[in-house]
């Protein structure tokens, strides 16, 4: 069912005019015709304002998501409120119809009262999406790109910070992105400042953005509203810039090169003639926050694949044979252990085994005095005894060692006496009182009847 049309007809009807009735009789098959009265103030309201675009979207989505009442829907006539762009504005009845008098909520709260089947997600981007109202806009020349930069959301690209290049000009790291190679700007304003923005580079094939800042009080997290609305313009969030995306390059001094940090799993660099370009493999690497970069002394991580500078990597394994990581996957996905021959080194996580606040190789626990306990667990073979084939810790209550025996025996192949609390074999005979066990020294004096 088009439900969007069906409210343009009903509004038509709504808002009056000279031939809608004509119209009416034409188009409308329904009994309660003569319900279906022009209101003033109707169409008041649709000459003041569109339908709100959040609500226009929501109807798109229809059938499967029908509005629970479309012409309640239609008679409210919700719409961007006037005193706050990111909340929707609606005229709840007749009497606040005639009254001029409009109620404020928030965009997400209308859409769950009357499309109470969309699913929260699709609430969630419609108001990051329509909440932003027009307060978003592309720039595409530098001047505005360092305009919002500086004020806007913080990063470690934000503050003050010119670089003297080769050429003796003064230059900040952003300057290379280049607006001639693709990169711009999206950037989000409130009350004339701006409050949110994003990197982004179009190709002529590809558009795409990697990371978002909102202004915040100590740190700038993604702007929801903002990627929301790049994505309607056809913008996709990737995890890292495309390899071969071109920068500008400008020589600092001794072969570095002006460089910002580059957000994103792709940090590094490689030189090309007169510009640079986005290479996971290149011989710069563009992950620090002073504004250069050192070409060659870096190394391809064999885990994940991003550049380290040279030094600041792991070797792993038994050896260090293993691999040769960067310290993010050696945070993440490795752990140092005692192994062989109580050595120290870095395995995957997944073959470290924690026993007493220690970690071990689990190849190699015999070589650390660890034993496997008969329940699966491992222990330090200093705090375990062996019963038969299996290992168990000296504080496990199944374990005993019996006064008459020099090894460790499992209670349930022992008894106790109920005296002493003392452990025996079945070697040593015991005395039954009362139902209760004894060692025949520890047996209470049991009271006979004198024969007569």
């Amino acid at each position: 069912m088009d439900y969007a049309s069906w409210i343009r007809d009903l509004a038509l009807i709504l808002r009056g005019g000279a031939d809608y009735y004509d119209w009416c009789r034409r188009n409308i098959r329904t009994r309660s015709f003569q319900d279906c009265l022009a209101r003033d103030w109707h169409g008041r309201e649709q000459r003041r304002y569109p339908m709100h675009p959040a609500v226009l979207k929501a109807l798109e989505l229809s059938p499967e998501h029908r509005p629970y009442d479309w012409h309640l829907l239609t008679l409210e006539w919700p719409h961007v409120s006037e005193t706050d762009s990111t909340r929707l504005a609606y005229t709840r009845d007749e009497r606040a119809g005639h009254a001029d008098r409009q109620t404020v909520t928030t965009v997400g709260k209308y859409l769950t009262r009357h499309f109470p089947t969309l699913p929260d997600h699709v609430v969630r981007n419609l108001v990051a999406l329509y909440s932003a109202g027009d307060s978003c806009k592309l720039v595409h020349t530098m001047a505005e790109m360092l305009h919002h930069l500086f004020n806007g959301p913080s990063s470690c690209m934000t503050r003050d910070m010119e670089v003297r290049c080769a050429d003796g000009v003064r230059r900040h790291p952003y300057q290379v992105y280049d607006p001639k190679y693709g990169w711009h700007m999206a950037v989000r304003m409130f009350n004339g400042e701006t409050v949110g923005r994003a990197l982004c580079m179009s190709d002529g094939n590809t558009k795409y953005f990697v990371r978002s800042y909102r202004r915040a009080e100590n740190y700038s997290p993604a702007d929801e509203q903002l990627e929301a609305w790049l994505v309607s313009q056809g913008y996709e969030k990737q995890s890292r810039w495309d390899d071969d995306d071109k920068l500008a390059y400008y020589e600092v001094d001794r072969g570095d090169i002006l460089a910002p940090y580059i957000d994103g799993g792709t940090q590094a660099v490689s030189l090309y003639g007169d510009h640079l370009r986005i290479d996971r493999n290149g011989e710069y690497d563009c992950s620090q926050t002073g504004g250069t970069a050192s070409g060659g002394g870096s190394e391809t991580c064999e885990d994940c694949g991003d550049r380290f500078a040279d030094g600041d990597g792991y070797w792993v394994g038994v050896n260090g044979e293993l691999a040769h990581i960067c310290s993010s996957c050696c945070d993440n996905e490795y752990t140092y252990v005692y192994g062989r021959r109580q050595d120290m080194y870095f395995v995957h996580s997944r073959y470290a085994i924690e026993i007493g606040g220690h970690y071990y190789d689990e190849d190699y626990l015999s070589d650390n005095d660890i034993v496997a306990l008969e329940n699966g667990d491992y222990a330090d073979m200093d705090n375990c005894v062996m019963v038969g084939d299996d290992w168990y810790l000296f504080e496990d209550e199944r374990v005993c060692r019996p006064e008459d025996s020099d090894d460790y025996w499992l209670t349930e192949d022992c008894w106790q006496c109920e005296e002493s609390g003392c452990w025996y074999t079945d070697s040593t005979e015991s005395v039954e009182v009362d139902g209760k066990t004894y060692h025949p020294d520890n047996a209470p004096e049991q009271e006979t009847a004198d024969e007569e």
